[in-house]
């Protein structure tokens, strides 16, 4: 990882300076923890950078594909009434769902699945990762990915996480667990916003080939409202179809495996001449 390499070598050269007991090394010294410091900061809150881990964010630009994802379901109505309108344009999506909602609506999750969409871990309680130390990531990712196992038999390698802001704790555990660090390549902000004319907007200003759009069908606190997406989503999904872009789940749009296999397969080695 790009993170771990540099911030070894910044270290080094920090302490290197700091030896050396000159003014001039003491401004360099500063200067390098200054320009960590900053690519650390860029790397957290930047869903597309790549410095502190591997995170996808979008598909193969040259061709017109699209991969729509909802996060923060399952949450009824909403994610049924969403799955209806996906069924009605024969679109395949990919949901990212929360552990506690998944207790709360396992037969949704099975209809997910039954539609062929595709599910991904967004872990159980929607913790704030940023400031989460790493027995508690490591509880919350696996707490979710059991359920979700339980449920449907699904070991699922898609992981988002919550608001999109990462540290390298979570990059590291997330790579351990072997499974892909899925970002965005834009947002609809419909989590907080459910203007459906406004949601509208901004998912047919934003795309562009290869575009893994969020939205979402549930909420991760009690009492949320998803009206203006349900609203919103024919129209979006009429306007890119006629617009010629072809919807496919996350995994299709990268070319990743969407499943973790616990054992890889191997094959006899050759017999002896």
């Amino acid at each position: 990882m790009h993170y771990r390499r540099i911030t070894i070598i910044a270290a080094a050269g920090i302490i290197i300076l700091a030896a050396l007991n000159k003014s001039w090394a003491a401004y360099s010294a500063a200067i390098i923890f200054l320009i960590w410091f900053a690519l650390s900061w860029y790397g957290v809150f930047n869903i597309r950078s790549q410095f502190i881990g591997k995170t996808y964010w979008r598909g193969n630009r040259n061709e017109k594909k699209i991969a729509l994802t909802f996060d923060d379901g399952p949450y009824e109505p909403y994610t049924s009434q969403i799955l209806e309108i996906l069924k009605k344009y024969n679109v395949r999506a990919t949901f990212f769902l929360i552990g506690k909602n998944i207790e709360r609506y396992p037969k949704t999750v099975k209809r997910i699945l039954e539609r062929e969409h595709e599910i991904g871990n967004h872990t159980y309680i929607h913790r704030r990762f940023f400031y989460t130390l790493f027995p508690a990531i490591r509880e919350d990712i696996n707490r979710c990915q059991e359920l979700i196992k339980d449920i449907t038999g699904v070991n699922t390698s898609l992981f988002r996480q919550p608001l999109g802001f990462r540290n390298p704790s979570i990059v590291k555990m997330v790579e351990d667990l072997n499974m892909h660090m899925i970002g965005w390549t834009f947002r609809t902000y419909d989590g907080t916003d459910q203007n459906p004319e406004r949601i509208i907007k901004r998912a047919l200003d934003n795309v562009k080939n290869g575009a893994i759009i969020v939205m979402h069908d549930g909420c991760d606190k009690e009492g949320g409202k998803k009206d203006g997406t349900v609203e919103a989503l024919p129209t979006i999904l009429e306007k890119l179809i006629n617009e010629g872009y072809k919807f496919v789940t996350v995994s299709e749009l990268l070319g990743i495996n969407p499943v973790i296999i616990d054992h890889p397969l191997t094959l006899p080695s050759p017999a002896s001449p």
